[in-house]
């Protein structure tokens, strides 16, 4: 009797701490609700369909006005979205999605599980060169169980299947029988998103507050992307007070903004790799010596503290660093042209003619770098390391063109000898299968014809392993091949900058969710 009352007693003191607990959450003061976000463009988007090609702004803005079934946190880990939760059966091979209730389109028409299925079927049509078909591809079968459940099929078992579901879902009560590709919804979209699209004119773009979001309305009423011919001019609409938000691409603006004291800068690290990567299908390049001899050749930390003014970090691998499948042990490759050269020796090639230049049976060491246009930190880079494998006696002779002509007419048909290139390492491991797995070479973005048998072999295995245990020592060893045998000269990580005025608080910026990814929770005083 007396331990019962003793119980009752810590019920009641336990009912009456939650009672005060809660009457002192109300005097906590609620973040305010309005505000207009003006964010500074030099370029707008094209498209704002999450299943075609998007990049940079329409990228952003695609992940406001549309919601995945999954979205991530800020070390990658999974978290639910329009999927309250999932099941995973059969050892892999079979996924159960179950769907949030009462989501509504901002048309007001109702989500289910008919816009997933229809959603996942356009992206695996080969027109829309989405780079989430890879993925998706691995789809067997789907059947729509009831209005709030899917169930996936696939042809083998697959670790990361799950992150295609980052993908935004599209209202097929709008698009069924519409050509995706030249339909109006590209510019007139409708999500489930925190923000819905106002207009979208030649220069700007204006959303406005989802009222009825299932995760609660935002904080700001409206975002408004303006687009500006240069970054000298949004900088001089930043001083004037016009614009609160900047991405910083350029390393050297943030001497700029920081000196303006209303302005904050955030920073992460964007999970892009940047590399020389080359054609194996070329001679100069098919001996591992001389791969790892290019990689000791460069002084990244120089490239790193002139270029991108020390905010970056010297790449090993294409593993993220905030990555649980990183391997901290396994470290770039330091600057050793002396290491360099004796490898470079050990693979025949010598100047044995006294003209400072590398030959091996009467060929010069030579090779073209084919280089984007319109990203100064890249042609600055590619100065310093024209120069410092002159040193070493090989030459390379740099090519620029628009990113689009390097894809459509060097890289899809491999002709080139060496392009630099910044590569998404994925929030999974599994995203190097895109890249590095020998069967993507044919058709895949394995452009650069790196045929490892090993390799080929830990991704299969990290691919259908799901232990993460086991899955770190999987990709531990994938890491250490990849450093014996490089596809590539492996440069550097850079960061995300983002200046954005002071007035604006619960600014948060995540390597995988982007710039905007806690935008829902942004607010103005």
């Amino acid at each position: 009797m007396q331990t019962k009352r003793l119980i009752t007693l810590f019920i009641l003191f336990s009912i009456s701490l939650g009672q005060i607990s809660c009457q002192k959450g109300k005097d906590v003061p609620a973040k305010p609700l309005g505000g207009i976000l003006t964010i500074g463009q030099i370029t707008m988007p094209k498209t704002l369909n999450p299943v075609l090609e998007v990049s940079g702004v329409s990228s952003q803005l695609v992940d406001i006005i549309f919601d995945g079934l999954i979205r991530l946190g800020e070390q990658g880990e999974i978290l639910p979205g329009l999927a309250v939760s999932w099941e995973m059966k059969n050892g892999g091979q079979q996924w159960i999605f179950h769907l949030r209730r009462g989501v509504k389109f901002h048309d007001g028409h109702p989500f289910t599980a008919r816009d997933v299925e229809f959603t996942l079927n356009l992206v695996t049509d080969p027109r829309m060169k989405s780079g989430y078909a890879h993925y998706l591809r691995q789809i067997k079968k789907m059947t729509v169980r009831d209005s709030y459940t899917l169930v996936i099929q696939l042809v083998s078992p697959s670790t990361s299947f799950i992150y295609a579901f980052t993908l935004g879902i599209l209202p097929r009560h709008l698009l069924e029988g519409e050509d995706i590709l030249h339909t109006s919804f590209n510019y007139q979209p409708i999500g489930t998103g925190p923000f819905r699209l106002i207009r979208w004119s030649p220069d700007r773009v204006e959303l406005g507050a989802n009222q009825d979001y299932f995760l609660g309305r935002p904080y700001l009423d409206r975002v408004v992307v303006r687009l500006f011919n240069n970054q000298r001019l949004v900088w001089a609409y930043m001083m004037k007070g016009e614009i609160d938000a900047f991405q910083l691409l350029d390393p050297a603006a943030y001497e700029v903004i920081r000196k303006i004291s209303r302005f904050r800068v955030y920073s992460a690290l964007r999970p892009y790799y940047y590399i020389i990567g080359f054609n194996l299908t070329n001679p100069l390049f098919q001996d591992r010596r001389v791969r790892r001899a290019l990689n000791y050749a460069i002084n990244k930390e120089c490239i790193i503290k002139k270029v991108l003014k020390g905010r970056g970090m010297a790449a090993s691998g294409t593993i993220f660093p905030s990555s649980w499948a990183f391997d901290a042990r396994c470290k770039p490759f330091p600057y050793d042209p002396h290491r360099a050269l004796e490898l470079l020796k050990e693979a025949g090639w010598q100047d044995t003619d006294g003209d400072h230049i590398l030959d091996k049976s009467g060929q010069p060491f030579e090779f073209q770098l084919y280089l984007p246009e319109g990203h100064d930190e890249l042609e600055t880079s590619s100065l310093m390391i024209v120069d410092q494998l002159s040193n070493i006696g090989i030459i390379v002779r740099i090519r620029k063109f628009p990113m689009e002509i390097i894809n459509q007419k060097y890289l899809l048909t491999r002709e080139f000898d060496a392009a630099f290139l910044y590569i998404d390492s994925g929030s999974a491991p599994e995203k190097n299968n895109e890249f590095w797995h020998s069967s993507q070479i044919r058709d895949g973005f394995n452009f650069f014809s790196y045929h490892n048998p090993r390799i080929d072999q830990l991704l299969d295995q990290g691919r259908c392993t799901f232990a993460q245990e086991q899955r770190k020592i999987i990709y531990d060893r994938y890491q250490e091949e990849m450093k014996e045998d490089p596809p590539c000269l492996f440069l550097f990580w850079r960061q995300y900058l983002l200046g954005v005025n002071e007035r604006f608080h619960g600014v948060h910026i995540s390597p995988f969710g982007g710039l905007l990814n806690n935008i829902r929770e942004w607010y103005k005083k």
